[in-house]
């Protein structure tokens, strides 16, 4: 079986060569989502930026180097719309509404939803590929939520019971906005993208759901008196 080469492209001398580098690379994520890794040729890539198989091996080591670099430039991309969330200390009928939503429209991206069905097939071979693509999206949500929920957790009149430690709190209500949807269009069982109605239900429920639970108050477990 193939393996992917962790290999570092090499710095270019010239502007136009780094430059040429750049080109390539970008070329390649986009076929590489696009096609697939087996289906995309290292000629393909040549004729479509310039250069040379030379370039290729020598600055990646080869396709599944040049597979990895592109996907793990895709990588830091999926980061990006998660630097501009700042929650802050706000309440949660504020956080919630506003987090889910923003999650929920990464998610269905279409760069995710391309990175996620390339990973389904080629996530073994490339385990490093398939670890930054869930550090930079998966994680990072996770992680923000988590210390959000903390730290209301925390306060004298808190919200948020401190039963169930914060991260698992974070896991559920991320599941419960954004799995079920989210393989249904990677599947292309859901119309996208979804509308704005669409997005407000499916975040209000798990909102709801979040915060309140299923039952009703009668029917609610009695809590154990120690």
């Amino acid at each position: 079986m193939t393996t992917a080469m962790s290999v570092s492209p090499r710095k270019h001398r010239t502007t136009k060569g780094a430059q040429r580098i750049e080109a390539l690379t970008a070329a390649a994520a986009a076929l590489f989502l696009e096609h697939g890794f087996e289906a995309v040729a290292v000629d393909d890539l040549i004729a479509r930026v310039g250069g040379s198989r030379s370039n290729v091996y020598t600055h990646f080591g080869g396709k599944e180097g040049l597979f990895e670099a592109a996907m793990m430039k895709v990588c830091a991309e999926m980061a990006a719309p998660f630097e501009r969330l700042n929650i802050g200390d706000l309440e949660a009928a504020r956080v919630l509404p506003s987090f889910g939503e923003e999650w929920l429209r990464i998610s269905l991206s279409p760069l995710t939803l391309s990175v996620h069905r390339l990973l389904t097939t080629e996530g073994a071979r490339f385990p490093k590929v398939a670890q930054a693509m869930l550090e930079n999206s998966y994680f990072k949500a996770i992680g923000l939520l988590a210390r959000w929920i903390e730290s209301q957790q925390c306060k004298p009149h808190a919200e948020l019971s401190s039963d169930v430690p914060a991260r698992a709190l974070a896991e559920q209500f991320v599941s419960m906005v954004s799995s079920d949807v989210k393989l249904r269009a990677i599947v292309g069982l859901v119309t996208m993208p979804l509308s704005e109605e669409a997005v407000d239900e499916i975040v209000s429920r798990a909102v709801r759901t979040f915060l309140h639970g299923a039952a009703t108050s009668k029917n609610a477990a009695p809590r154990r008196s120690d």
